[in-house]
């Protein structure tokens, strides 16, 4: 052996370094296992526990890190038995930027990923049918994120933002490792629309705290707590803090009901045309169609206000921004700054009013001018046009 460390916080975990790679025992060196992961066959000669991961320096081969040692720590002979087990997160910190490697690509080191890291153990993989599901809770006990089996990856994110991508939860027999972004759920997704610009396409971000992880699989529910902190280079005050989780709390809960709103009025402009083609023989078709065109040409111009085109890369420079990208890249200005500052709070103010505009528009659409198109259908003895509920809002 060339080297070996005992980890600071748990006693008789050891790590060893030798001329093959790395090794690690749980008894204080009575049993040895093999420990390198996906650490090349290579001398290693020096080994350090700091910040709770393991570095390890080799001849050929650079620097090494294991990120996060958290499950070894907690790994013991009752946590093997079990069928289901969440080890306890370290705490997260609200850093700027993702993991992922540096621009050389496969030639450089891959940073670990950014968020709050569960590690979760499972005795074997779960049947189809049963629930598998994380919760992230918040500091007031909300459930403000969820994912399961059918969690779609969520949109990219543009700029300053990140990303607010999220896979979907697979575990499979033995350790699985699951991040959270530190996001709440993302606004409803818009078909055809991708990232918006300037900002996160995604849920407002958490606020330091204490918070909780609840996973289950079957009839087995375990929770764990966990703190999210600041990054701890940035110094500011708790009233801050909350101006700034209370604006973005408002922005992602604002989208998300804009992009409710597109999702109705485009169904609605869908039935309209159906209907004007089902309609063509009626005694009535001709007010039908009148009506139907209006309705129509209403919809092709509040739509573009309300949401921008971005079906490929370049639309963002050929169409001007809709009121969502505008609140996006809103969003995306106060996450880049340590305290909201005044004009951000006038320009929110400032969409707010505008919104205010567009949505008595869009109220009214639904409201009077599909009424008075769904009474010249009763008419013609054809049921009408119906305008979807508008679903639970995200909690501000």
């Amino acid at each position: 052996m060339r080297v070996i460390r005992e980890d600071p916080t748990k006693r008789g975990l050891l790590y060893a370094g030798t001329e093959t790679g790395v090794y690690v025992s749980f008894n204080g060196g009575a049993a040895w296992q093999p420990f390198s992961q996906n650490l090349p066959v290579t001398p290693v000669t020096d080994l350090e526990v700091r910040h709770d991961d393991l570095y390890a320096a080799t001849e050929g081969r650079a620097f090494w890190a294991l990120d996060d040692l958290s499950a070894i720590r907690q790994l013991s002979d009752e946590v093997a038995k079990k069928d289901v087990h969440l080890f306890a997160p370290r705490a997260a910190l609200l850093l700027a930027g993702g993991g992922g490697g540096g621009p050389g690509g496969g030639l450089t080191g891959k940073n670990p990923p950014s968020g709050a890291n569960f590690y979760f153990a499972v005795a074997k993989t779960p049947d189809s049918t049963l629930t598998v599901k994380l919760e992230i809770l918040d500091p007031r006990g909300t459930v403000m994120r969820t994912y399961d089996r059918s969690t779609p990856p969520a949109p990219g994110g543009g700029g300053r933002g990140g990303r607010g991508g999220a896979a979907t939860l697979a575990p499979k027999a033995g350790l699985n490792a699951f991040q959270w972004d530190l996001r709440s759920e993302p606004p409803a997704s818009l078909p055809g629309n991708i990232n918006l610009f300037g900002g996160p396409n995604a849920g407002y971000r958490a606020a330091p705290g204490r918070y909780q992880a609840r996973l289950t699989v079957g009839s087995t529910a375990q929770t764990q707590p966990f703190d999210v902190q600041l990054d701890p280079r940035i110094q500011v005050g708790a009233a801050d803090i909350a101006a700034r989780d209370s604006l973005s709390r408002a922005i992602v809960a604002r989208v998300n009901e804009i992009h409710e709103s597109i999702i109705r009025l485009r169904d609605v402009k869908d039935q309209v045309g159906r209907f004007v083609d089902r309609t063509k023989d009626a005694a009535t078709a001709k007010a039908i169609a009148d009506k139907g065109k209006s309705i129509t040409g209403q919809l092709d111009v509040l739509d573009p206000k309300l949401t921008t085109k971005a079906a490929n890369g370049q639309d963002i420079i050929n169409f001007r921004n809709g009121i969502n990208g505008q609140f996006v890249f809103l969003l995306g200005h106060i996450e880049s700054n340590e305290r909201v500052t005044q004009p951000s709070r006038e320009r929110f103010a400032e969409l707010e009013k505008m919104w205010t505009t567009l949505r008595t528009e869009a109220d009214r659409i639904e409201r009077e001018d599909v009424a008075a198109f769904n009474k010249l259908l009763q008419e013609a003895k054809v049921e009408g046009v119906i305008v979807p509920k508008p679903k639970p809002k995200i909690a501000m």
